[in-house]
């Protein structure tokens, strides 16, 4: 085996790896996105709560707990924002890398190609020559050996 071979089979798992990074760094940023999500949705309905707990009259005790933990919320989110931003920016980083490798594959796979019908070339053209050789030495009037 050729070492352009060799070099397409690494770049093949270079780029598998690097595509199953970028995926894995994409479903971190997405799932921490969702759960922000939660989050944000849990404060709202804390203040939901609280509203209508001064509506109702509750205590104010328990409207002050609701409020702490629902502004303690909101700060785990606002603090999720940073961590969200640097999975997107690794993301694209990852991603960036891996169609770097896919492009370098393709461009290893061009070549293998080329060489593979290089030496399909060179194949059929040995064989041409040999059977014209073959052809060329039954032809020919001379047969057996010369005197020695």
């Amino acid at each position: 085996m050729k070492a352009i071979h060799l070099l397409l089979k690494i770049a093949k798992i270079k780029e598998d790896i690097a595509m199953a990074k970028a995926r894995k760094v994409a479903q971190q940023a997405a799932d921490t996105l969702r759960f922000q999500g939660q989050v944000i949705s849990y404060a709202k309905e804390y203040e939901n709560q609280i509203l209508e707990g001064g509506k109702a009259g509750t205590k104010v005790a328990f409207i002050q707990d609701a409020d702490a933990f629902r502004a303690k919320l909101l700060e785990s989110s606002r603090a999720m924002d940073k961590q969200v931003n640097d999975l997107q920016v690794g993301s694209k980083a990852i991603l960036e890398d891996a169609m770097k490798a896919k492009m370098k594959s393709e461009g290893l796979s061009k070549l293998v190609d080329k060489d593979v019908k290089n030496e399909q070339k060179k194949r059929e053209k040995s064989e041409e020559i040999l059977f014209e050789d073959l052809l060329a030495s039954r032809s020919g009037t001379q047969t057996g050996t010369k005197n020695a």
